[in-house]
């Protein structure tokens, strides 16, 4: 079986869980090309410790034809038309010219020159991930090719579709095997949208538990060390989080704490400012991007996970907290509540400084907590279980 994942790039720090999935493909003997743009300047640490894997390697751009000029992309086309013309597969170049159909994606010949990177790469399976990525590739299942068609919705796809429409996924709910839902929440808005039930896969994100396994024991004693992982983008709320560890600093002195987020974005010089004006520098750090390794080695070395989102579907990076026994306290969005076991889901930002208040009091317990909430992810997150459920659907 060949699998081609369709993506916007790749890799991504904040879209682990789509390189976590590939891995697992390859280790299941599945073959995998990755379309996506080039990848963004830095982002390539993503890959750092999986170069065995040779990811870079499987990168393609199925467009890349169109970077030629119009003489030479018009002869090109005619010649895959003469070289197809007498083989049962003329039919779908012949339909990818079809501009009352296709507009211009035809007419620009983009989507003939698509057909022919699947034909001539055997590919057997799609696999986009975001709902956008979907609609673009729908066309090619449209034509009829002899492929099947599968799109994972994550959380930006659910809040354009909230936003423009429903509707702007039609395309690809009719033509899609499978649409996969990786939450309760993202479920419901597919079925609002439009999407078919029958055609919903319930499917959630996976995490490699035995990739985040803590070699300690939690902290209950001395220095508690808080962690965050995040983009440092407005819908992460990041303020939220550092405004209850400063409370906790400020006015709980017996607790010597700790907060390190780590992560990137356009809220950075506001978020530090923040830092700075209480003078906690020595205590609350940005520490910018790190690869999969060394947040690993964050993880199992802290005590306490935060994530103050005020919008999310199933954060991945929750079950990679919860696989390293760290107490959790997260803001109640998309589906966290039902994935939180390993510590609280407040229901308001509000409720956030109230709610590190009830888990330092309660810090007898975190070893508890800890172990309960690696529990719940071995055994509904695993990656590898979850792969396997995967490739049936695509085998179906």
């Amino acid at each position: 079986m060949k699998v081609l994942f369709w993506v916007d790039t790749f890799p991504v720090f904040s879209e682990t869980f789509i390189r976590d999935q590939i891995v697992s493909l390859l280790n299941h003997e599945i073959d995998v090309l990755i379309h996506s743009s080039d990848v963004i300047k830095g982002e390539d640490d993503a890959l750092k410790n999986y170069e065995k894997y040779g990811l870079l390697h499987k990168k393609v751009n199925i467009n890349k034809a169109l970077q030629f000029s119009k003489i030479k992309r018009v002869r090109n086309a005619l010649i895959l038309m003469i070289l197809s013309l007498f083989k049962g597969n003329f039919k779908y170049y012949r339909r990818a010219l079809n501009y009352k159909k296709y507009g211009y994606k035809a007419r620009s010949l983009r989507l003939l020159f698509q057909v022919d990177f699947i034909l001539k790469n055997n590919i057997d399976v799609i696999h986009a991930h975001f709902g956008p990525n979907g609609v673009k590739a729908s066309d090619l299942k449209r034509l009829g090719l002899p492929i099947k068609l599968f799109t994972t919705f994550h959380g930006y796809d659910i809040r354009l579709g909230l936003e423009k429409g429903g509707n702007i996924y039609e395309k690809l709910f009719k033509n899609s095997d499978g649409v996969f839902s990786i939450s309760d929440y993202n479920h419901s808005k597919l079925v609002a949208f439009g999407c078919e039930e029958k055609k919903i896969i319930d499917l959630t994100n996976g995490v490699s538990t035995s990739f985040f396994r803590r070699k300690e024991k939690v902290n209950i004693e001395g220095k508690v060390r808080i962690l965050s992982v995040a983009r440092l983008v407005e819908e992460k709320a990041l303020h939220i989080a550092i405004e209850s560890v400063i409370k906790q600093i400020t006015e709980h002195i017996k607790v010597k704490i700790e907060y390190l987020i780590v992560g990137e974005g356009p809220e950075r010089k506001k978020l530090q400012t923040l830092i700075d004006n209480y003078n906690l520098t020595d205590s609350i750090k940005l520490l910018g991007v790190k690869n999969s390794n060394e947040v690993r080695d964050l993880m199992i070395n802290s005590d306490m996970f935060l994530l103050s989102s005020i919008a999310e579907a199933l954060p991945t990076v929750l079950l990679e907290a919860q696989a390293s026994e760290l107490v959790i306290l997260a803001t109640d969005v998309g589906n966290v509540k039902k994935m939180v076991k390993g510590g609280l889901a407040v229901s308001k930002s509000t409720l956030f400084k109230k709610g590190m208040d009830e888990l330092l009091l309660n810090r007898n317990n975190w070893r508890e907590i800890g172990k309960q909430g690696r529990a719940y992810v071995k055994n509904n997150h695993d990656i590898d279980i979850l792969m396997n459920e995967m490739i049936e659907h695509y085998g179906k």
